[in-house]
């Protein structure tokens, strides 16, 4: 199942329904305890079994809806599409369900220029990832020291306000990194600190945001997330 999002349209949806949040309060669709928090086994490929860690997949086994949202291109922090579709969808579960039971989960599939989306601050500081990829935090419009998709951007409009990656992993949401254009990254910075691709690889992976997993290829992570059941959403 695919979905074409316009953008024009899109824009004005966000509008209209950060004007109806401000009168109505939004109830989030999963309400996860820090107990329940799904925590990645590994981060990558296990040394010890050669194996990548799917415990993902189970997670997703007892949701009543899931969609997978694909991420390849870093985007503009201040407007985060693709976190305002996902956010939307969760929202969308909250208003057709209403007080059913379901459980409502997202798959963002963050792959090749969109990688350190996945990355917590200390990363972003460490290797001056704002200025490796041009972005600027909304915030101080100077390049981004800190991951700028982790944090909200300030409202665009009166009543408007941004999702974050934050509130999505609140929600529940599942990371999968594509490790084949980690990799690529990994070299990238090595270079520029004199360093060994292979430490700065396991480092990005152990600097992952929560709920975050490795897969070999973005392609596989969307296509095993499409196996586990999730809708395909594409931007």
């Amino acid at each position: 199942m695919t979905a074409e999002i316009d953008r024009s349209s899109r824009r004005e949806f966000v509008t209209d329904i950060g004007r109806l949040a401000s009168a109505v309060t939004i109830t989030a669709c999963v309400n996860p305890s820090p107990a329940g928090a799904l925590v990645p086994r590994n981060r990558g490929l296990s040394p010890s079994t050669g194996a990548w860690d799917l415990s993902w997949v189970d997670h997703l086994a007892a949701a009543t809806d899931r969609a997978v949202f694909d991420w390849p291109s870093i985007g503009d922090p201040a407007d985060p599409v693709v976190l305002e579709i996902a956010d939307r969808y969760l929202d969308n579960c909250e208003a057709a369900y209403g007080s059913k039971r379901y459980d409502a989960r997202v798959v963002l599939n963050i792959r090749t220029q969109a990688v350190p989306v996945a990355l917590a601050d200390a990363a972003w500081e460490r290797y001056a990832l704002g200025i490796e990829y041009n972005l600027k935090d909304p915030t101080t419009q100077k390049p981004a020291i800190q991951n700028p998709f982790l944090h909200r951007a300030p409202d665009p409009l009166p009543g408007v306000a941004l999702p974050t990656l934050g509130k999505l992993l609140q929600r529940g949401a599942i990371v999968l990194v594509c490790d084949f254009a980690l990799g690529h990254l990994a070299t990238r910075l090595a270079a520029k600190i004199n360093g060994h691709a292979d430490d700065v690889h396991e480092e990005l992976r152990n600097a992952f945001v929560p709920a975050s997993f490795a897969v070999p290829s973005g392609i596989f992570g969307l296509a095993r997330a499409q196996n586990a059941g999730c809708a395909f959403v594409r931007m």
